[in-house]
């Protein structure tokens, strides 16, 4: 329904006399408006003062007014009295909060000045003075008291003079004049104050935002160099000692604790502690289940607290000394609380609620270094009870311990990086995406809830490229392991061939298995033959367009130089196929066919992207294997569709 005229007159109204004071206190702007007022009131005083002393001239050497000596006199006194204020205001020894009583000094001045003179000159003329106050004094004062008490005094003295002198055709015509100066001289005062009142506001929420921004950027600068720490020190009580350090140099904090729960669990130490309530040996700041830290530990949620000694949880044994507010902080890994990130500080109220996301962010970053950090003394602890086992090996075995060392030093050098440097990140995105898709009013949110399955959706196929990087450090250090057992070749790709159907029928693409032949079976590890097939079946679908066909086929070869024979698979698919001059390279790592940037980003669906290591990985497994793997095809071509075919040749026993 549109809106009617009166309606949008009224909204219109609202909007300009509405003052939004955006969480401002009225008191606040009232003391920003008087210190704003009584800067100005020096100049106010000088101007007035110099113009009282011009005004004495004019009266005595221009005008021949009744009483003119007296006006004189009156003048310059005025005069001196107001640059008298001029240099006591200059000296700054009147309060901010009598700028209002000053401007009020000043107008009587000039008011009693037009009065006098109205009263030797009751002349009706003598009005326009008086009008002009008027409209003046609505510019002058910030209070609306104060000008309406001067308005009414003028006024009144107005009448007064009428009453004396009510002889003169005049009044009625200058009568309207002093309507129409105080009208315009309240719309003025309004105005003035209504500009003055919201340019004050949006100083104050300048200034806020401004120090928010500010404590914004420290936190965010905290998180980096926190960051920094986690990629440079994995020793654990030198990563807390310096995280707690920087907390401190950065917010400036009282105290800072970092609270670890001992092996027992039913008691919680400060494992790091820095500021200025720490002494020089240290506090050791203890914690049970019932104080504050003990609270945050048990529910895995921040708390602020203003008053310290105030809150019921509170114990003497896990503050420091002088401290009054205090912030806790769980440092959690998903649903697991490592342990209590503290900050107190010696003042009341130092901590905010709207700081705690900021500070939980915070808190999120040490929890992945210590979590970093214990995996590392786990994985170091390992490595060393690893040598001292390998150490107690007689010297027989001396040469082949050295392989071993550096196979193992390659393997576990890898795998810290790679759980350091990729896991770290994808711990944070899962957790994130966990917390997402708990949270109630995501749920509730169609939208957000797909979002939030789209970033676990992510972060599961990340998992699945780290994998795949592991499987490919394995392969190029020559250390991965086999368990060779019988493996029914064809009953294995029945059961890998499941997997697609879904995707096989949202394509409309059919996938036969052929091999009504028994094929012997192979000696091999079935975990990592799983890998070739899938690598190679799902390679075939993704080059296939939509109602195409994949075909697998297997055969049963004699061989001369391996008297139990070979197995050979070969995967047919009816899809773009391959250029001659890339069959090799596709099974290199990292090598991906056309624009990576063109490619869709489902794994089964047509031209699909990837990290480019399936195949190298299925050729790594299947040399490992004592086999061979290569591709055929006669060429590359999205309209004629020629196709490929991936042949894989295992021997059914494996040289001893």
């Amino acid at each position: 329904m549109k809106p009617t005229f009166f309606q949008l007159f009224k909204q219109r109204f609202n909007n300009l006399v509405r003052l939004e004071r955006l969480g401002v206190p009225e008191e606040q702007i009232r003391q920003a408006l008087h210190r704003t007022q009584m800067d100005g009131l020096p100049f106010i005083y000088f101007s007035f003062g110099v113009m009282f002393f011009v005004y004495a001239l004019i009266q005595y050497y221009l005008l021949n007014e009744d009483g003119q000596l007296l006006m004189v006199q009156v003048a310059v006194g005025s005069g001196v009295f107001l640059l008298a204020g001029f240099v006591l205001l200059l000296r700054g020894h009147v309060p901010a909060k009598y700028a209002e009583r000053g401007t009020a000094v000043v107008a009587s001045v000039i008011l009693l000045t037009i009065l006098l003179r109205f009263y030797l000159n009751p002349i009706a003329n003598q009005s326009a003075n008086l009008a002009l106050f008027l409209f003046g004094a609505g510019v002058m004062f910030t209070s609306l008291r104060w000008y309406m008490f001067m308005q009414a005094v003028s006024l009144a003295a107005w009448g007064i003079i009428i009453w004396l002198y009510p002889d003169q055709d005049e009044w009625l015509y200058f009568g309207v004049m002093i309507f129409v100066a105080t009208f315009t001289g309240l719309v003025a005062h309004w105005v003035r104050m209504h500009a003055l009142e919201k340019a004050e506001i949006f100083r104050f929420v300048e200034q806020r935002q401004r120090k928010e921004l500010v404590q914004r950027t420290v936190q965010q600068q905290t998180s980096y160099a926190v960051g920094q720490r986690i990629t440079s020190i994995l020793e654990l009580d030198t990563l807390l000692d310096q995280i707690a350090t920087l907390i401190w140099q950065k917010y400036d904090a009282y105290y800072v604790g970092v609270f670890l729960p001992k092996n027992s669990r039913l008691a919680i130490e400060a494992v790091a502690e820095a500021g200025e309530g720490v002494p020089a040996e240290g506090l050791n700041l203890q914690a049970g289940l019932k104080g504050l830290v003990g609270w945050v530990m048990a529910n895995g949620r921040p708390l602020c607290i203003d008053d310290i000694t105030r809150d019921f949880r509170y114990k003497a044994d896990e503050k420091a000394p002088n401290a009054q507010s205090e912030i806790l902080l769980p440092l959690k890994m998903g649903d697991k609380v490592l342990g209590v990130l503290d900050l107190q500080s010696d003042q009341p109220g130092a901590f905010l609620p709207n700081e705690i996301p900021n500070f939980q962010l915070l808190a999120d970053q040490v929890a992945i270094a210590l979590e970093n950090a214990q995996l590392y003394a786990e994985i170091k602890q390992f490595n060393q009870q690893l040598e001292q086992k390998v150490a107690e090996r007689t010297h027989a075995l001396q040469e082949a311990y050295g392989q071993l060392e550096r196979l193992d030093k390659t393997k576990t050098d890898f795998i810290t990086i790679a759980s350091h440097e990729m896991r770290t990140p994808l711990t944070i995105v899962n957790f994130n995406a966990q917390m997402l898709l708990e949270d109630e009013e995501i749920l509730a949110n169609s939208f957000h809830k797909k979002w939030a399955e789209g970033i676990g959706r992510g972060a599961a196929r990340m998992e699945e490229v780290v994998q795949s990087m592991l499987d490919v450090a394995k392969i190029d250090s020559s250390s991965l392991d086999l368990y060779l057992a019988p493996v029914d070749v064809l009953f294995l790709l029945r059961q890998i061939s499941k997997r697609f159907a879904q995707p096989l029928a949202e394509r409309n693409i059919t996938l036969q298995l052929e091999g009504s032949t028994k094929l012997p079976e192979v000696e091999a590890d079935v975990e990592a033959l799983q890998k070739v097939f899938y690598q190679v079946i799902i390679n075939a679908i993704k080059y296939t367009p939509d109602g195409g066909a994949v075909r697998i086929d297997g055969r049963f070869h004699s061989s001369n130089n391996n008297s139990a024979g070979e197995v050979e698979i070969i995967i047919s698919d009816s899809g773009v196929g391959i250029a001659p001059e890339i069959q090799e390279l596709i099974f290199e790592k990292f090598y991906q066919t056309g624009e990576v940037m063109l490619h869709s980003s489902g794994k089964t669906s047509f031209k699909g992207g990837g990290a480019g290591l399936g195949l190298a990985i299925a050729k790594g497994i299947v040399l490992a294997h004592n086999g061979r793997i290569w591709a055929e095809s006669e060429g590359h071509d999205e309209d004629l569709l020629p196709g490929s075919r991936f042949h894989i040749v295992l021997p059914v026993k494996q040289p001893q």
